[in-house]
């Protein structure tokens, strides 16, 4: 069950139209929702005295009001501006607000595509994998062919996204973009990487003979992935799956199939969790 919150102030009869991101808020607790997901795309605009107004006349939160007004005076950062919010109501841990608030003190004066970028980057690194994919295909199709170094690294994460999501046949097309924009090793490893884990490997090294692929790129894809192989063995992932391989061979399935169960609904559990919108 996830946390209660209790409501400050009153439900609006007329929203704030949050413009950065479309949206309208009825309540305090609505803004700080936005505040925290779509920090990256929000900026100076943020301090705006008609939200100050909405706060005080429809949220009846006068003494937030006052606060942010004199907050206002005295130009304060947007990033101190949403804190302010958020710590008043309540929304979120002091670490959490201090995340949000050093995310939009981090994209101040960044352009729209930049900002785009760095929270497609936040979605990826809390593995929230299709939030960043959309993010990422939207860049994509907005950065213009002359920006070979942005469209580069846009193509490189979103191939870090699908790998994510273990669709590698995606993955590969998206490194092999990056790949070829600035021939960056990372990519074309990564390239690989994805390759030989979708294909045979029959197919993968028909792949490799056809295609002219760099040997040395090759050789560190097999390294990578015995350095790999090798962490894993020292995992307790690796020790519970050995374990399982005994309680099978033992003849003991009750205990195998009720562990199989488990585990294979903590990994469907995770899995929804990544490709969430």
């Amino acid at each position: 069950m996830g946390r209660v919150l209790l409501c400050v102030g009153r439900y609006a009869k007329k929203p704030y139209f949050v413009d950065k991101i479309y949206v309208n808020v009825y309540a305090v607790e609505e803004l700080c929702y936005c505040l925290m997901q779509d920090t990256f795309l929000l900026d100076a605009e943020l301090k705006d005295p008609e939200l100050i107004r909405w706060l005080a006349e429809e949220c009846g939160l006068t003494e937030l009001s006052d606060r942010l007004k004199k907050m206002l005076d005295e130009d304060c950062s947007a990033g101190d501006f949403a804190g302010e919010i958020m710590r008043y109501t309540g929304y979120g841990s002091e670490e959490e607000i201090k995340r949000a608030e050093e995310r939009m003190k981090s994209g101040a004066g960044l352009t729209p595509v930049e900002k785009k970028k760095l929270r497609a980057d936040y979605f990826l690194d809390s593995h929230k994998y299709m939030a960043a994919l959309k993010l990422y295909d939207i860049l994509a199709q907005e950065l213009p062919d002359a920006d070979t170094g942005m469209r580069a690294k846009v193509y490189h994460d979103r191939g870090v996204a699908y790998a994510g999501m273990f669709r590698f046949e995606d993955a590969a097309e998206s490194f092999r973009q990056a790949y070829e924009l600035d021939g960056a090793e990372e990519s074309g490893v990564q390239y690989l990487a994805a390759c030989r884990m979708w294909m045979g490997e029959t197919d993968y090294i028909r792949f490799l003979s056809e295609h002219n692929i760099d040997y040395q790129l090759s050789l560190k894809v097999e390294q990578l992935l015995e350095n790999t192989f090798k962490e894993f063995e020292g995992t307790e992932e690796n020790r519970m799956l050995f374990t399982l391989k005994v309680c099978r061979e033992e003849g003991n399935p009750v205990s195998y199939y009720d562990e199989i169960e488990r585990i294979t609904g903590a990994l469907k559990e995770h899995y929804r969790e990544i490709t969430a919108e």
